[in-house]
């Protein structure tokens, strides 16, 4: 019997392969309200208006969910069991059990339970014995193919009706026992049925939605589903048989022999959903892309995982946006409307067959994952509008798109437009400048983000500019740029998305700090250090790239005449002050983050550095410019000396 438990403490308990952010949200305080109000042993009924979608829930509190885009409606009924009294709140009596046949003619089976009565198995459930019976609705005869219809009538009063058998199971199964992928035997001997539970509360036979669940009898249990299970929808083959197999899909058929995947499919001990791709669907694809796809191991066995998900995907399950995994690394999305289901924006066929260890949907159009995709389709599909202008305007589209390996850091369209607008116009129309822009942020090969180490450096495209890649806690950084978006591995290269737009430093950090003028006592110190302790500043790497805290003149002069002159002659002080102002690693000002505390080691002391208000501190010390880059680093302006002996005020 039905009882009052809450509805979120029974979803939380369903196990699931997919995930509903509806199921699991919080009810309104309204409906709990509204559900309290109808008394005892009233569960939900839910319905989209307009629509055939029902569900009979056997809970007491529900929210209002979106089915399938439409605003769905609930309603109150008697739980499984219990009828209203005459007098009395809600639903206080309780209904007298009947065998599983009168039950499901008493909830809108009464056409099946007909053909069961004229077949005489009818004689055969009044024996002893408990039954599991999944009843299909009246309105589910208008769904009969021609070919049901007529094997209906041409078997009426045949004992042993495959399509009535299949619907029987010689146990008591209530919804407490169903879980993902959960096969029943049947009374037609050797057919099983595949039972799916899914998070969001729908649950699934065959693929056909169980529209109203354990409906006690005497002799059993009742489900009620919306539409026939035909055994011969359930092929007793393994998907990749059914693949090779069936005339529809020999170009998916000679992929996957190609790539091994039929036997990885075999062998493999997990329930599957096969989107397979149509010949005709292969076709749409240009045939020179998809001959490189083909003609490209990793490619290819992408394209492959793209259209497998680990587990079995029935659409009734579907009603909403649902993220599911593939074998590959990538998710795909479902969705539906009031015409059907969706897969990645496609219409997905309602048509399926069910084998041995899934379900096989066909599909008009295939889903290419990124490793199928070039460059610059992966450059569109991140809406790099900005940047894809400039490619063209440059002429390396042709590049970018048939060629390579490369690898771009790609500054995202936030990232352009924060580029000055007179310099932003001049890339546009400059072809030139464009050029130089695009070959500067990407490189020769494909590198990943869990191949880039601390200080390495690649050339760029350009061929005289390298670029400087760092880690940090956390993130990646390129030049003074950081990686938003890592890793969009494609056909003939990959995508890191930044978070700035690049440009090359042509001076050293010396002659920067000459130019400007204001750090001439700075640099006055510089020399000194060098002249009596040479190998002081030397690198231990080549190419090796700083962190320079600078002091302006004033910051020095701030020090008081005396105390800078005592300073700038003791030597040996002198070469531990600017050391204090030298890291052996290049960090921009975007590696440290609001509100945390980094302790950073000089060549001298450790250093704290810290974000807070907008500003960034170097003990005691604040940057008022940062981010001038150099051939041999990255300058920070800071307004105080940042003395060996002294520290933060805590």
């Amino acid at each position: 019997m039905a009882t009052d438990i809450p509805c979120s403490v029974i979803l939380h308990m369903l196990v699931a392969v997919l995930l509903s952010p509806a199921a699991t949200a919080k009810i309104p305080w309204w409906n709990i309200k509204i559900a309290q109000e109808q008394g005892p042993n009233a569960c939900v009924v839910e319905e989209v208006p307009g629509s055939d979608y029902q569900y009979w829930t056997e809970c007491k509190y529900w929210r209002n969910r979106e089915i399938c885009g439409q605003k769905a409606v609930i309603r109150y009924e008697c739980c499984e069991g219990y009828q209203q009294v005459a007098g009395q709140q809600g639903c206080a009596g309780v209904k007298p059990l009947k065998n599983i046949l009168d039950t499901a003619r008493d909830l809108g089976a009464g056409k099946f339970v007909t053909y069961i009565e004229e077949s005489g198995v009818s004689s055969e459930l009044t024996k002893e014995g408990t039954y599991t019976l999944f009843a299909p609705l009246d309105d589910a005869f208008d769904e009969l193919t021609r070919e049901q219809r007529s094997h209906f009538e041409s078997n009426r009063g045949n004992l042993r009706n495959p399509l009535l058998l299949y619907h029987l199971a010689d146990r008591k199964l209530t919804s407490h026992n169903f879980r993902a992928d959960l096969l029943v035997d049947t009374r037609y001997n050797g057919h099983k049925l595949r039972i799916n539970k899914y998070s969001n509360g729908m649950e699934t036979v065959n693929c056909a939605f169980i529209v109203r669940k354990d409906q006690e009898a005497t002799n059993g249990v009742v489900h009620m589903i919306d539409s026939f299970l035909d055994p011969d929808f359930t092929v007793p083959r393994d998907l990749a048989e059914l693949v090779v197999q069936d005339g529809r899909f020999s170009e998916l058929a000679k992929a996957m022999e190609q790539s091994g995947f039929v036997d990885r499919l075999r062998n493999s001990q997990q329930p599957c959903t096969i989107l397979a791709p149509s010949d005709e669907a292969f076709q749409k694809i240009p045939q020179s892309r998809l001959e490189k796809i083909m003609n490209d191991k990793y490619a290819r066995e992408a394209l492959l995982e793209n259209h497998v998900i680990p587990h079995a995907i029935c659409l009734p399950a579907i009603i909403g946006e649902h993220k599911v995994r593939t074998l590959g690394s990538q998710k795909l999305t479902f969705d539906c409307d009031k015409k059907g289901t969706t897969v990645e924006e496609k219409r997905l066929r309602s048509d399926f067959l069910m084998g041995q260890n899934g379900v096989l949907y066909m599909l008009d159009d295939l889903l290419l994952p990124d490793r199928a995709k070039s460059i610059m389709q992966l450059a569109e599909q991140e809406q790099l509008s900005v940047f894809l202008q400039l490619v063209r305007s440059a002429g390396l589209e042709d590049a970018f798109e048939n060629f390579g390996e490369y690898t771009v850091f790609a500054p995202s369209e936030s990232a352009m437009y924060a580029l000055p607008p007179n310099q932003l116009q001049e890339l546009k129309i400059n072809k030139d400048k464009a050029r130089n822009f695009v070959l500067y942020h990407a490189a020769q090969g494909r590198i990943n983000s869990d191949q880039i180490s601390d200080n390495q450096v690649v050339m760029s495209l350009d061929e005289q500019n390298p670029l400087r890649l760092q880690v940090y806690r956390k993130a990646i950084g390129v030049e003074d740029a950081l990686i938003e978006k890592a890793d969009l591995q494609g056909m003939n290269g990959n995508i890191h998305i930044i978070n700035k737009a690049l440009s090359p430093s042509n001076f050293s950090a010396g002659d920067i700090l000459r130019r400007d003028g204001n750090f001439s006592i700075f640099l006055q110190a510089i020399e000194k250090v060098m002249e009596s302790s040479p190998e002081t500043l030397e690198s231990q790497t080549p190419r090796a790239s700083f962190t320079f805290f600078v002091p302006t003149d004033q910051a020095f002069n701030r020090l008081g005449a005396t105390r800078l002159e005592r300073i700038m002659d003791d030597p040996a002080y002198l070469t531990k002050t600017i050391k204090n102002h030298v890291v052996d690693n290049m960090m921009a000002s975007e590696a440290f983050k609001p509100d945390l505390y980094y302790d950073i080691q000089t060549r001298q002391n450790i250093v704290d550095v810290v974000r807070k208000n907008g500003k960034l501190k170097v003990n005691d010390a604040t940057v008022t410019d940062c981010d001038i880059l150099s051939t041999n680093g990255v300058i920070h302006v800071i307004n105080k000396v940042l003395l060996p002996d002294q520290h933060t005020e805590g």
